[in-house]
């Protein structure tokens, strides 16, 4: 809707029709200035994702360590029968 130079009030905040139209974007302004919105997180931290990086490693150590001592590639249930042996040797020692 189109004001007409009469009519228009020039503020601050631009240009209104009305104190009431003026008091209203104001009143709004205020409002919402403290609405900032929250930065977004990540899914995973830097931390979770190292701790999840160094696991990894490790289990590629292990499995590289395995193979090299079998002389071939080994099964996932091949490795976790390695594993597990280890747990119990290590665990009676420890």
């Amino acid at each position: 809707m189109p004001i007409c130079n009469d009519c228009k009030m020039v503020s601050e905040i631009g240009v209104v029709c009305s104190q009431a139209c003026l008091d209203a974007i104001k009143a709004f302004q205020d409002r919402v200035k403290d609405d900032v919105p929250s930065p977004k997180r990540p899914w995973l931290s830097r931390g979770a994702i190292r701790g999840i990086s160094a696991v990894v490693i490790l289990f590629a150590i292990a499995y590289a360590v395995l193979c090299f001592q079998s002389r071939s590639l080994l099964s996932l249930d091949d490795v976790l029968e390695r594993l597990s042996h280890w747990g119990r040797f290590l665990s009676t020692y420890f």
